[in-house]
């Protein structure tokens, strides 16, 4: 759609949004990064619900203090914690910069 049309209006943007917001949640809630978030990710089906792809990078928390240290990701969409504290490791946050 983003390549067909160029741009969305504001309402439309809004409401992927929140089906985005929803789904990051949602794979949150069941201990799950998924460290490669960005538009070639995001897809839309035919009545326009978003649908998060590609969790080949994703990587599963076992403990809520665990700390990943992979450096993994498509450079662009890339967290600072990922790119520069690979020591201190990071967790969720990366998917939200993303």
């Amino acid at each position: 759609m983003q390549k067909r049309r160029g741009t969305l209006t504001e309402p439309e943007v809004q409401y992927f949004l929140l089906q985005i917001i929803d789904g990051i949640k949602y794979l949150h809630n069941r201990q799950i990064i998924h460290r490669d978030l960005k538009l070639a990710n995001i897809l839309l089906d035919e009545n326009l619900d978003v649908k998060i792809a590609d969790l080949g990078l994703a990587a599963e928390l076992f403990d809520p203090s665990e700390r990943k240290k992979t450096l993994c990701g498509t450079p662009n969409y890339l967290a600072p914690e990922i790119a520069c504290k690979q020591k201190e490791g990071y967790s969720y946050e990366v998917d939200i910069w993303s």
